[in-house]
């Protein structure tokens, strides 16, 4: 089968990256979800690098650390340590102590968040290569 006719919605493939740039008004379990999925995807697919650009992800609050911790679990389980992610978010969604980064490091997750395409990219590439955070 071909793996594209699956592919999930807002997710692209480019070369040994997937990028997931959702456009749409959710609520935060849908939104971690979506998510969800396209780590799978990539897990499944051996795909090593996930761009998620939220920016245009809306319809929830700025995430408590609570709501964090369980995304970030729910997204390490998916990853199952085979996929390197760096996620795009608006400034104002970021945890200015990124509480975040070390939850994901201590569910063995190597992810990271950036407010710009160009940092996100650069790490991700980086990292993949890599597959120990740099």
């Amino acid at each position: 089968m071909d793996p594209t006719s699956e592919l999930p919605e807002y997710l692209s493939i480019d070369g040994e990256i997937a990028r997931y740039a959702p456009t749409v008004e959710v609520p935060l379990d849908a939104a971690v979800e979506m998510i969800s999925r396209a780590i799978e995807y990539c897990r499944e697919h051996d795909i090593g690098g996930l761009l998620v650009d939220a920016r245009e992800l809306y319809g929830f609050p700025h995430p408590s650390v609570v709501d964090r911790y369980w995304f970030i679990r729910k997204w390490a389980a998916a990853a199952a340590g085979d996929v390197v992610m760096s996620f795009i978010q608006r400034p104002e969604m970021i945890d200015k102590d990124q509480i975040g980064i070390t939850m994901a490091s201590n569910a063995g997750m190597i992810v990271n968040i950036s407010d710009n395409d160009a940092d996100a990219l650069s790490w991700l590439l980086a990292n993949i290569r890599a597959k120990t955070p740099a």
